[in-house]
């Protein structure tokens, strides 16, 4: 079985706002949750870091402070306990690469920064913007359960091409999408969930 899940928002703070907030910048506070359409929250995001002056470095001193939610660590062990656990999220690998590892060493599937010869941001790689459901396409092809944990839209093909979805602290858009499917409001009630899951396969003998 491979759980498949989002960074920021369910394992750990969204890090734009906590740029955002260091650095006076409110374009930086705007996440998936406010803006669903990525490419414009990403260019309000660069233009705001430019106009600033600020260089990935400067953003990275930051970004690489951010520390997990509390319960996280231990809550992505008990899910190792039951099978695989990956990270697909539109987050940047610049940014959070020290997360995943805080988190146990995680794989990180996330996009990456282009970065121009004085150390500023000056595009976006996307890896996984648009992706998430050929990730999870892939994993089942290779006869794996996929089960998935996102909180926003920006999640919404990641959720519904796996096996057993996980809304967490939903956005009302997803609760509306996603009718009957699990929510939950902690990690201990998506734990609760994937145990559940696990437990069905285990006797159907699909682990």
């Amino acid at each position: 079985m491979i759980f498949a899940l989002d960074l920021e928002g369910c394992l750990a703070p969204e890090i734009w706002p906590v740029l955002g907030a260091h650095f006076g910048l409110p374009e930086f506070g705007y996440t998936t949750r406010d803006i669903g359409d990525f490419d414009e929250l990403m260019a309000r995001r660069m233009e705001a870091a430019t106009r600033a002056g600020l260089r990935l470095a400067d953003l990275q001193a930051l970004a690489h402070a951010v520390e997990p939610y509390l319960g996280a660590r231990e809550f992505i062990a008990r899910l190792r306990a039951m099978g695989n656990v990956v990270i697909i999220s539109d987050t940047f690998h610049e940014f959070a690469d020290p997360l995943a590892m805080k988190l146990g060493g995680v794989n990180l599937f996330s996009n990456r920064f282009a970065v121009d010869g004085d150390g500023r941001i000056s595009g976006i790689r996307m890896r996984i913007r648009g992706r998430k459901e050929r990730l999870v396409s892939g994993f089942k092809n290779a006869g794996f359960k996929v089960a998935a944990m996102g909180d926003s839209m920006n999640d919404f093909s990641l959720l519904r091409s796996c096996d057993f979805p996980v809304l967490y602290r939903p956005v009302e858009a997803l609760l509306v999408e996603f009718t009957g499917a699990a929510v939950a409001h902690n990690l201990d009630d998506a734990l609760a969930f994937f145990e559940g899951a696990y437990a069905k396969l285990e006797e159907q003998g699909e682990v």
